[in-house]
């Protein structure tokens, strides 16, 4: 009791209509991960508003395997199924998969240093509805990603680049997204039975997006957005208890200290919650 009592209190916290957003097209995939000595699956409920004057309400279902291939190497894929609202109309589909290597490099020392590479691949719809690509559960676009985490006793850092080339197929923006970067740092404690973190995220688009020039209407002539390329940075905040041997509930959230306002991709949060569970094996 002693123990439920605080871990009820911080899931609380987490799932308080505090002003938190996820602006991330992916590169927050790469970061501090978890050293089970086997596999893992978990599924994750996520609630999301993008708040005034977009209005868009988004619900996700993430669905992930981590999978211990080589000694010091895993296999990370999450798949996504959103369903988005708004005054437009609504939309719903399978969203972009994830895919990233873990590689440990040098595990015998006191500091563990794990490199990252892989990628987000358009598997998700962007012309459902005939609604812009804030209404999407795609991007359009097949992404680059790589990183590099480093992790010493309770404190964890990572650097990541999230390379964006391409430009959406969605008819009524074609939008094209800059590059991203991300540096992180975090802290994690454990109390008895659960755990908690927390992490300061800094994501950088290096380029501002374009998209269709409506003024001009013609099929291959764009703009770009001014102001879209934003930097955002977010205090995130983290809880784990285990229920079992092999399984574990979770609860995250993300409170933003410097905000960004443009809302072209979709990806703007005002209010974040998200729980789920995790099956070891």
């Amino acid at each position: 009791m002693r123990v439920l009592v605080p871990v009820a209190g911080l899931v609380l916290f987490l799932s308080s209509p505090l002003l938190s957003q996820c602006s991330d097209a992916g590169v927050c995939s790469i970061g501090p991960r978890t050293l089970e000595p086997g596999h893992s699956v978990s599924a994750h409920y996520t609630f999301g508003s993008s708040g005034s004057p977009d209005d868009l309400t988004v619900h996700t279902v993430d669905v992930s395997g981590s999978f211990r291939i080589l000694e010091n190497s895993r296999l990370s894929v999450k798949l996504p199924y959103s369903a988005q609202s708004g005054p437009l109309g609504s939309v719903q589909g399978i969203g972009d998969v994830t895919i990233l290597w873990d590689q440990l490099v040098f595990p015998d020392e006191p500091f563990t240093v794990r490199i990252t590479a892989g990628g987000k691949i358009a598997t998700g719809s962007v012309k459902n509805g005939n609604l812009p690509q804030a209404y999407q559960s795609g991007l359009g676009t097949n992404d680059v990603l790589v990183g590099v985490s480093v992790e010493r006793n309770l404190w964890n850092a990572s650097i990541a680049y999230q390379i964006s080339r391409g430009r959406s197929d969605n008819p009524r923006d074609r939008l094209r997204r800059g590059d991203d970067m991300l540096l992180r740092a975090g802290y994690a404690v454990q109390f008895d039975a659960w755990n908690a973190g927390a992490e300061v995220l800094l994501i950088r688009r290096l380029r501002e997006s374009s998209i269709l020039d409506s003024v001009l209407g013609q099929p291959e002539s764009f703009v770009n957005i001014r102001g879209s390329d934003q930097t955002q940075i977010n205090l995130l905040a983290r809880a784990g208890l285990p229920v079992s041997e092999s399984i574990e509930l979770r609860a995250v959230t993300a409170i933003p200290l410097l905000q960004r306002k443009n809302n072209i991709d979709g990806l703007k949060r005002a209010l974040t919650l998200s729980a789920g569970l995790a099956y070891s094996f």
